[in-house]
């Protein structure tokens, strides 16, 4: 496989749509990407965390933009990150445009890496306890992020402490992005039920995960009653945490990473938006899909940045 070299990498506005780089990152032209790159657009300036399990030996085009503030809020952790979830997730969103691996949405944009899970997650896989999740949250805050990703599913909610601390969330001004889950149900999972709860309407986008071929796959939970908050965007056979070679993934974790990278990219160009207002951007230019209007199985639609951005 022929790989560009870095100064072909780049054209005048974004990543060469022909680059070996961009081929690998197909969820980019999926959403249109390219709009936003037109306009000369990179996430750059904007901060987005993810609450999840920590990165670990992540891809070198990714570690460029992790933020040194990044930290574990587990006192005396006993474990180093074992699951690399959060390295997955993290790649589609923010890998920096360097003519090697894969590129994400915002490439120039800062990812607090913020560490939530408990040592000894079932079947080596993280877990979390909510206390750990709100504390995850406050860090996010008190370090001025714009948006926070938590790629995480639950059966039930979250309890009074996560919710307090997710009220402070929307009361700063940012925005969640939270998995709808991957149980092929008709409802999103917890705590992406938290985003018709008036407390935090409008500081909450879900996001659900559609195939290669467009159309909502499957097993991804569907809108339900948060269908005016739910947007797809790619999930699906995805290639991310590209070294020697890349990973191949599926799950609506991955669609987050589609979803904040581009909000990230709003927020650079709108920066006088709020998160909520960034949020009601993507969600107005959503291509319809499924039933006329917004539905219980798309929401609002599918992410589409062809549809925010004007041709530049």
């Amino acid at each position: 496989m022929v790989v560009a070299l870095a100064p072909d990498s780049a054209g005048a506005r974004g990543p060469r749509t022909n680059s070996d780089e961009y081929k690998k990152s197909w969820g980019l032209e999926a959403i249109g990407a390219r709009a936003a790159y037109a306009n000369g657009l990179t996430g750059k300036g904007i901060t987005v965390a993810i609450v999840d399990c920590g990165l670990n030996k992540a891809q070198r085009d990714l570690m460029r933009n992790v933020s040194r503030k990044s930290r574990d809020v587990v006192e005396d952790r006993a474990m180093p990150v074992m699951d690399r979830h959060g390295s997955f997730v993290a790649g589609p969103l923010a890998s920096a445009l360097n003519g090697a691996g894969m590129v994400g949405v915002a490439y120039k944009a800062t990812v607090l890496e913020v560490r939530a899970d408990v040592d000894g997650g079932l079947d080596g896989s993280c877990a979390f306890k909510p206390s750990d999740l709100a504390r995850g949250l406050d860090y996010a805050i008190a370090q001025k992020a714009r948006i926070v990703v938590l790629p995480i599913q639950g059966r039930k909610p979250m309890g009074a402490v996560f919710e307090a601390a997710l009220e402070r969330l929307a009361r700063s001004g940012a925005v969640a992005v939270i998995a709808a889950g991957n149980r092929m149900g008709a409802e999103p999972t917890w705590p992406a039920r938290y985003a018709v709860d008036p407390r935090f309407a409008g500081s909450i986008v879900v996001a659900g995960a559609t195939g290669y071929y467009g159309a909502m796959t499957a097993w991804s939970n569907k809108a339900g009653m948060v269908q005016s908050y739910y947007i797809a965007a790619p999930g699906e056979w995805i290639l991310t945490d590209c070294m020697a070679k890349c990973q191949r993934v599926s799950g609506t974790s991955f669609s987050t990473s589609y979803v904040a990278g581009a909000l990230a990219l709003v927020m650079e160009a709108r920066p006088a938006l709020t998160g909520p207002q960034a949020a009601e951007q993507i969600l107005n230019g959503a291509r319809d899909a499924g039933e006329a209007g917004t539905d219980a199985i798309y929401g609002r639609g599918i992410l589409d940045l062809g549809r925010v951005f004007p041709a530049a």
